[in-house]
């Protein structure tokens, strides 16, 4: 009975639920066939739209667009390059012995004479080190005069008792004992020699050291950096953990230095002239030339290094920022000048548009050079004399007719 009863109450629930979703279906159905319809009625009006448009076209002719030839650049190409000053001598002065700062000379700034004293080091333990091997020394040289004075006993002795073996007074025994005792004194002084080399050897060497307690200016020029003060402890050496005493420059020659890339390193060679202009000394172009160049591209860079030397007036500091021109000659053709609003970016790349004979309009890619603000290089793509569209807008289509208005 229980499965009857089942069996006919899903009938009953089957009925309730397509009841139920008749309105849905109906509502979905009739927004389908609102939008059918629209679309049925808006297409008519696309398609006169289009017509119109056409028809305005066909009426107003080509678009009539600015247009210009283009001219091929220098031969020779101008590069600008930012560079920094050094002077033409400039060294780091380190101590050569230890020990305190007992007084200091010069300052930053201060002009200096090759051979000036800069500063003194107190350093009284290579002093007495120094008058020891003084006094060992002449220990060693009365050393020598007494060994001599052996030495000359036994000559003498030995030729006496050759003397008395001939006479046989003594026996051969004897007399060799004496002949070899003579020659242990002749080594011994030959010795004493030596040992004096040797301490006058070493009296030099620390006579040297303490001669390093004066620091003195290793060429004329001028102290760029100090860092020692009367009483600062000093160690011998250099490195980064030993401290700079000084630092000295010769300012009256400088020297410029500048990377070329790599794309201008083929024309560059000595001798080329170059102009140093600098943002501090507005109006004055200082005229050098090249001086030497690394011959060889930097791995981490590729750019060549190049060195200019300028004669200073007085106004160019060493460690300054400088611009350097040069004209460099070019390997190939003269690049063409395209005016840099007729440039078409587009995602194929850079493009222009060229007009033909027929006032033709092609969009043709092209391979660009240098920017120089209002004119970019064209390396490939375009030649002397070709016409380009300035300012394209969107009704300029490839393979479309234009009338071009040539602008001077």
């Amino acid at each position: 009975m229980e499965f009857r009863n089942t069996m006919t109450q899903n009938p009953q629930s089957a009925q309730q639920t397509s009841t139920g979703r008749g309105p849905y279906i109906g509502a979905v159905a009739f927004f389908l066939l609102l939008i059918v319809i629209g679309i049925v009625a808006l297409l008519p009006r696309l398609r006169h739209n289009e017509d119109l448009r056409v028809q305005a076209r066909e009426a107003t002719g080509p678009p009539m667009v600015l247009a210009t030839h283009l001219k091929s650049g220098l031969d020779a190409g101008r590069l600008d390059l930012s560079a920094s000053v050094q002077a033409f001598e400039q060294t780091p002065v380190y101590a050569r012995t230890s020990g305190y700062v007992k007084a200091r000379y010069v300052d930053i700034g201060d002009h200096v004479r090759r051979g000036q004293l800069l500063a003194l080091i107190d350093d009284p333990q290579t002093v007495q080190t120094l008058l020891q091997a003084k006094a060992t020394v002449a220990q060693l040289r009365a050393q020598l005069a007494q060994t001599q004075a052996n030495a000359h006993l036994s000559s003498v002795t030995d030729q006496r008792w050759v003397a008395l073996v001939k006479q046989g007074v003594v026996s051969q025994q004897d007399a060799d004992q004496k002949h070899a005792q003579a020659g242990v004194d002749a080594a011994n002084v030959n010795a004493a020699q030596a040992n004096i080399a040797a301490g006058e050897a070493n009296v030099q060497n620390l006579t040297t050291q303490v001669a390093f307690s004066r620091v003195t200016a290793p060429f004329d020029g001028i102290i760029l950096t100090r860092s020692i003060d009367a009483g600062s402890l000093i160690s011998a050496g250099s490195g980064i953990t030993v401290t700079q005493m000084f630092s000295i420059g010769q300012p009256s020659t400088v020297r410029v230095f500048a990377s070329v890339p790599q794309a201008s390193a083929s024309g560059l060679h000595s001798g080329m002239a170059a102009k140093v202009t600098f943002r501090e000394i507005p109006g004055q172009v200082y005229t050098g030339i090249v001086t030497r160049n690394s011959n060889s591209l930097d791995p981490g860079t590729r750019t060549l290094l190049l060195e200019i030397d300028l004669k200073n007036d007085g106004r160019i500091l060493p460690g300054m920022y400088a611009n350097v021109s040069l004209d460099i000659p070019r390997s190939g053709p003269a690049p063409v000048m395209l005016p840099a609003n007729a440039l078409v970016v587009r995602t194929a790349g850079p493009q222009a548009i060229i007009v033909d004979a027929n006032n033709v309009a092609h969009f043709r890619p092209i391979v660009l050079g240098r920017d120089f603000g209002t004119q970019i290089e064209v390396t490939s793509g375009l030649k002397p004399g070709d016409t380009v569209v300035l300012s394209p807008g969107d009704a300029v289509v490839d393979n479309g007719k234009v009338q071009p208005n040539l602008q001077n």
